[in-house]
């Protein structure tokens, strides 16, 4: 790896040979001034001839210069304009170097028209396809949230508080760069009370490249913030309340202060729910030359308390080095008591019924900290190092009390069973980046991580006789996983011509895991290492027209809470467990888009070997005993069209149209035998917003997918519609909005499985949440012009997606 990137360096060396002009902006104590503009002018008539922004160390560099006389400017919101005066530009080596270019704050501000350049809604980059929300008209008033509904092959499941990405669930979401690595339902939580006018962009990366870890195949979505150059305390917070089947009620708050080399930034959310879901199974078994018939059907009434927080600071030692501590964590308490009622048919006849209540208490508890140092060396060069300790605990006890009656409902006999789960997960990473910029055509990107995790699980099922639990040795044991992963990457970025660029990137994982339990050393023993290559190619046609083209390949861990073996009861003859068989998935993608003025189109396709998929069911040879969990398996092919176009019907009336298309194959094994499963699968997003007299708006969004493939199960169709009104109050009186969930109680999730030859024949529907009626009220506070919090990811991002 190392030789690689010895060879990169000296390829780029060799290559350096155009003019340029670079250089860093300041403000008055030092601290760099990040998205500054900088315009380069002829020096003859102050035509525009380039422009740039600096990056989020203050840097710029612009390229691809001729010999001339030239001038430069520099302007920030807030901050008096520079004027560089005439220079000369020279045809040699290393081009112009302008130094740090210092900017002081204007004492007063201009109160007339400010005229920018607009960009276009959807903008495709080589790795990414970033959507400029600042300045879009359909996005004014909006929350985060409903930004990220309206983007291209992006889907929000609000009501079990999912997001996905191309069709692909597991999408990591990051804030400035940064993953705030909540639970989804707290993310989602979080995007709904951030108002849409913070943000100045949404990059949506599919196919992330090698700088970005190889785990995970759905990929990242990137929210960036707006920033400006004042300094002070800004924030937001967003209060919200409502009910359906059960109530529902949030709060969260944001801020960010600033004074000259300080920053401190932080947010805190709560959030409870309290709504009634159903489960409905039916299977059949053949067991002994007779049918056996399970009916199941389980109300469970939970109660969902989640705590989370946030608190950064950053420290500008110097105009070159940064040094930032962040603490996070979270403290999410889930309780609940359900009915559960089984029939048992043998040959069609009621042979049994079953009843169960059960009470469960499932706590999660999280604290982790990061120390990052960042140091720009010299212009266009620059490191970070990372240091990252997470630490997780889990307690999971559940009681069971199970009523035994015969087929004509007259009471047998009871029993009392327990089930606990008791998890503590270790974590500490390393990470060195370093970056530097060759020339106007060349960037290197490199980079080394070092992990290790440590998860010890203590897992326990009991029958409890007058009181006293006796536990049952083949369900009880206490298991441990340690996990070391070393990773090494390197990247450059060359610009081909003025219309086409290349980016290749190569990363390189080794991984040794071990799982053993007191009784057993080596259940599992891992030793595999990967390389990871990535190859984006780009074209900008014209103003109106662009292509990309892509490929990387990735992997998907088993996250810890799938291998942690785990066992809840449904009935005594369904349950779900943990799987520590579990293999990691390594994909192949491949895709290429193509933007026409505001319309994109995008195919994609992809080969995951050993592929991962969750809520799996089999039944254990030789028993009327059902297993649900995650399972490999053998290949998932996927191939997927995007269509996102939008539509502007009038003054008042904007529309955004999502349409995904997927065909999926999988082959695994039954009984040891292939089985291969085909399906397509289309899914339509419509979104509507309306501008209304007196400071109202509104929106319609509807969604719907039709069946599908959910690892070797059928999904069954499945939709909704959303509704809400809006109100702004007044300049700074913050927002108020009214909204419904679910209109038409339609959205429910329904899979089944029907291989009879293998005595697999199920089908199951789960209702998480039903119509949902919420008032919502946001607002911001402090200074709106804010520089916010300096834009960095940890080290640790993939080991918590592990976790959560």
């Amino acid at each position: 790896m190392m030789i690689m990137l010895f060879l990169s360096i000296f390829f780029v060396q060799g290559l350096e040979a155009q003019s340029q002009i670079g250089g860093a902006v300041v403000d008055e104590a030092g601290i760099p001034v990040p998205f500054t503009n900088i315009l380069l002018l002829q020096a003859s008539d102050s035509s525009l001839v380039k422009g740039e922004v600096t990056d989020s160390a203050g840097a710029f560099l612009i390229t691809d210069i001729a010999p001339a006389a030239y001038l430069l400017e520099a302007s920030m919101i807030g901050y008096a304009k520079y004027n560089s005066g005439v220079f000369e530009l020279k045809a040699e080596p290393g081009g112009k170097k302008m130094g740090r270019i210092s900017l002081s704050q204007n004492a007063t501000e201009l109160a007339g028209v400010e005229v920018v350049a607009k960009k276009p809604f959807f903008e495709q980059k080589i790795d990414r396809l970033v959507v400029n929300v600042a300045g879009s008209i359909t996005a004014a008033g909006a929350t985060a949230l409903e930004v990220l509904e309206r983007s291209p092959g992006i889907i929000v499941d609000r009501q079990n508080s999912s997001i996905s990405l191309s069709g692909k669930d597991g999408v990591v979401v990051m804030i400035n760069g940064k993953i705030n690595r909540m639970p989804m339902a707290a993310v989602v939580q979080m995007l709904q009370g951030m108002p849409s006018g913070n943000i100045e962009k949404i990059e949506l990366i599919t196919t992330p490249p090698a700088n970005f870890e190889a785990e995970g195949n759905a990929g990242y979505i990137n929210i960036v913030l707006k920033q400006s150059g004042d300094q002070g305390l800004n924030g937001s917070y967003t209060v919200s309340g409502g009910a359906g089947k059960g109530d529902v009620s949030s709060a969260a708050l944001n801020f960010n202060f600033r004074h000259r080399d300080i920053n401190l930034y932080g947010g805190y959310s709560f959030s409870r729910q309290a709504q009634q879901q159903v489960f409905n199974m039916d299977r059949l078994v053949g067991l002994n030359g007779q049918t056996i018939r399970t009916e199941t059907e389980t109300v469970r009434d939970p109660v969902q308390r989640n705590h989370n927080l946030r608190l950064g600071l950053d420290w500008n030692l110097s105009p070159k080095t940064v040094v930032g501590v962040l603490v996070s964590g979270y403290d999410n308490r889930w309780s609940m008591e359900a009915m559960n009622h089984s029939v048992l048919s043998l040959n069609g006849m009621p042979d049994s019924l079953i009843a169960i209540r059960n009470d469960e208490v499932n706590h999660w508890q999280h604290l982790g900290g990061n120390l990052n140092i960042q140091h720009t060396i010299g212009e266009g060069e620059s490191v970070s190092l990372d240091f990252d300790y997470l630490r997780y605990e889990n307690e999971n006890p559940t009681n069971y009390l199970i009523d035994y009656s015969d087929g004509s409902g007259n009471f047998l006999f009871s029993d009392q069973t327990f089930s606990g789960k008791t998890t503590p997960i270790r974590v500490g990473v390393g990470k060195l980046d370093y970056t530097k910029q060759f020339s106007g055509n060349i960037h290197l990107e490199a980079g080394l991580k070092g992990t290790i995790n440590r998860l010890d699980n203590d897992v326990s099922v009991a029958d409890i006789r007058n009181g006293i639990r006796m536990y049952d040795p083949d369900l009880t044991a206490r298991y441990h996983l340690d996990e070391s992963i070393a990773a090494a990457y390197t990247s450059l970025d060359l610009k081909l011509d003025k219309k086409s660029d290349l980016k290749l990137g190569l990363r390189y994982e080794y991984t040794n895991s071990n799982l053993g339990s007191n009784e057993q050393a080596d259940i599992v023993d891992r030793q595999y290492g990967n390389f990871f290559p990535s190859v984006f190619l780009s074209r900008n046609f014209n103003d109106n027209n662009s292509a990309n083209l892509s490929y990387s390949r990735r992997i998907t861990r088993p996250t810890f809470k799938d291998m942690a073996p785990f066992v809840i009861f449904l009935d005594p003859y369904t349950f779900f467990s943990g799987n520590a068989a579990l293999q990691p998935a390594v994909s192949n993608n491949l895709k290429v888009d193509y933007r026409y003025k505001s319309a994109l189109f995008s195919l994609q396709y992809a080969v995951e070997d050993s592929a991962i998929a969750g809520f799996q069911s089999r039944v254990i040879e030789g028993t009327n005993r059902q297993l649900l969990g995650a399972e490999n398996m053998k290949n998932r092919k996927t191939a997927n069209f995007t269509v996102a176009f939008p539509l502007h019907i009038g003054k008042w009336w904007n529309m955004q149209n999502n349409l995904i298309g997927t065909w999926q194959e999988v082959n695994t094994y039954f009984d040891g035998e292939p089985v291969q499963v085909r399906a397509q699968n289309l899914q339509v997003v419509w979104i509507n917003s309306f501008t209304l007299p007196h400071d109202f708006s509104a929106e319609l969004v509807g969604f719907y997918r039709t069946r599908g493939l959910s690892g070797a199960q059928v999904s069954l169709p499945m939709g909704a519609v959303n509704i809400g009104i809006q109100k702004k109050l007044g300049d700074n009186g913050g927002t108020l909005r009214f909204g419904i969930d679910d209109l038409f109680n339609s959205l429910g999730f329904g899979f089944e499985t029907n291989f009879p030859e293998y005595n697999m024949v199920s089908k199951g529907t789960a209702d998480f949440s039903q119509r949902t009626f919420k008032l919502t009220y946001s607002r911001n506070f402090g200074n709106n012009k804010l520089k916010g919090s300096r834009k960095r990811a940890t080290g640790a991002e993939e080991e918590r997606k592990r976790v959560d």
